[in-house]
């Protein structure tokens, strides 16, 4: 009696076995074909962030920083990993003393760049922003102002 419960119970093993090894074995592993997939190139819109955390595209007019101004820029390869641009930089605390009051605060002219792009989500700001004096010597009230880092905001 013990022969014939054995039979089937060996019998049931060795199909299991069977099956069980047919399915995982090795058919000569994955076939690659063709070039390997390229990263796709990001886009979208891209920002610099003011004093105030307001974010701007291509701005005309933006506090840089609290004491400094811009206006009248003129953009040049925004979206690109440094965007350069040219206006007037203003002391807008009047360190320097106003000339004629607080209606003329004293400025020049400036090359500016922001750089470092920080992706967040769908969109990129720059994280850096130089500004150079297009007829040097920049003012002594830009000093330290003259390269800064702006908001990026949190992911």
């Amino acid at each position: 009696m013990r022969l014939f419960r054995l039979v089937p119970c060996a019998a049931l093993a060795v199909c299991l076995t069977t099956c069980l090894t047919g399915c995982g074995g090795v058919d000569g592993g994955v076939r690659v074909e063709g070039a390997a997939a390229t990263t796709i190139p990001w886009t979208g819109p891209v920002y610099m962030t003011d004093w105030y955390g307001r974010a701007w595209q291509r701005p005309k007019e933006v506090y840089a920083t609290w004491r400094i101004s811009l206006s009248k820029l003129t953009w040049r390869d925004w979206g690109s990993p440094s965007a350069r641009a040219t206006g007037v930089a203003t002391d807008d605390t009047c360190l320097s003393g106003c000339p004629d009051g607080n209606d003329h605060p004293p400025s020049f002219q400036v090359k500016v760049v922001f750089s470092g792009l920080v992706k967040r989500g769908n969109a990129a700001f720059y994280s850096h922003a130089a500004l150079t004096p297009v007829h040097p010597p920049a003012p002594f009230w830009i000093e330290g102002n003259d390269s800064t880092d702006l908001d990026v905001p949190d992911a």
